[in-house]
């Protein structure tokens, strides 16, 4: 007897996707369409025992990215983004101010290896807090509940489930919890959650419970495609399909090797740019590289090859230093 599957949404939210039932769900948990996520200790104990051919290289560097110290959110006028590290920005579009995935500092584990480029205590007056999923260099504690404290009217979204575990930490925020292809609409601005190919996890026992996405924003004639944390498959090719080419596209570039390991779950730099030629996007900007080292690669090593396979391509992209403030405009589609 096959698995029985059932389907949740947010039965108050408006589903852009024509005939969508809701996100997949098997025995309680959430799961992709295209891959079943597999994370046994088996192949963790293989990837850490393996040898890393890069490990001499790692080991030499001197990550160093170049940073713009960001002291106030008065640097930042009109429709604009700035990153912040990892998959973290600040963006304001259409009047709204927005938060995606904050982490200020260390995560468990991990030290962080570049500077936050200002003191967290800058984001004032925050509308939305976004969040792709519940992993720890995304979904941060103590980030969020600094940023909550400077922003007590902030409203989270967020993927299906996620909501519990931030009302345990903050019982008294808004928290809107969406399935794929459902949208907020502020009124200037229209938030999208859509899929992403990953998975979600927190404890031994909480894997699949809580949803995971990437988002698209539109307000002010401009539209923003932010990719979460994913690996390659088809839910690139729906984005120009759903949305028309997006003016820009945030897409990961890090943490892809081992491929065995990481590809189901992580785009490299040649992924990401595949992608961006799919949606049709006018602007590519990497994220998730050069803030934490959980793979094999040196964190210097996906910018470059992202930025020399972008050259190859005529693909037209931007990388943005940390705390640069990026003006967000309309782009000649013909400008690659």
């Amino acid at each position: 007897m096959g698995e029985r599957i059932t389907f949740r949404r947010n039965e108050g939210l408006i589903t852009v996707k024509p005939y969508w039932r809701g996100n997949p769900v098997i025995k309680g948990r959430f799961v992709n369409r295209q891959h079943r996520a597999s994370h046994g200790i088996g192949n963790v104990m293989k990837w850490r025992f393996c040898l890393n051919p890069q490990r001499k290289e790692k080991r030499r560097e001197n990550w160093a990215p170049q940073v713009f110290s960001l002291y106030n959110l008065e640097q930042v006028a009109g429709d604009a983004m700035v990153w912040l590290g990892h998959n973290s920005f600040f963006m304001q579009l259409a009047g709204k101010r927005i938060m995606f995935d904050p982490v200020f500092g260390n995560i468990p584990f991990v030290r962080r290896q570049s500077v936050f480029p200002a003191d967290p205590d800058i984001f004032q007056e925050i509308d939305y807090l976004l969040l792709s999923h519940d992993h720890f260099d995304h979904m941060d504690k103590p980030s969020i509940v600094r940023l909550y404290r400077n922003n007590p009217s902030m409203k989270v979204f967020c993927g299906l489930g996620t909501g519990e575990l931030i009302k345990g930490w903050l019982p008294e925020i808004e928290v809107i919890e969406a399935g794929w292809y459902q949208q907020l609409d502020s009124g200037t601005l229209r938030m999208t959650f859509l899929p992403a190919q990953h998975w979600s996890k927190r404890s031994l026992s909480d894997g699949g419970l809580r949803l995971w996405g990437a988002f698209m924003l539109e307000g002010n004639g401009l539209s923003v495609y932010y990719g979460g944390d994913t690996g390659y498959s088809s839910h690139f090719t729906e984005i120009q399909e759903l949305f028309g080419a997006p003016d820009y596209a945030l897409l990961g570039i890090g943490a892809y090797k081992p491929r065995w390991f990481m590809q189901p779950n992580h785009i490299s730099p040649y992924d990401s740019l595949t992608a961006s030629l799919q949606m049709q996007a006018r602007v590519t900007i990497p994220m998730h590289y050069g803030t934490f080292d959980l793979s094999d690669e040196p964190l210097s090593e996906p910018p470059a090859v992202f930025a020399d396979e972008a050259r190859k391509r005529g693909i037209r992209v931007m990388i943005p230093s940390l705390g640069e403030v990026v003006k967000l405009k309309k782009v000649n589609k013909n400008c690659r």
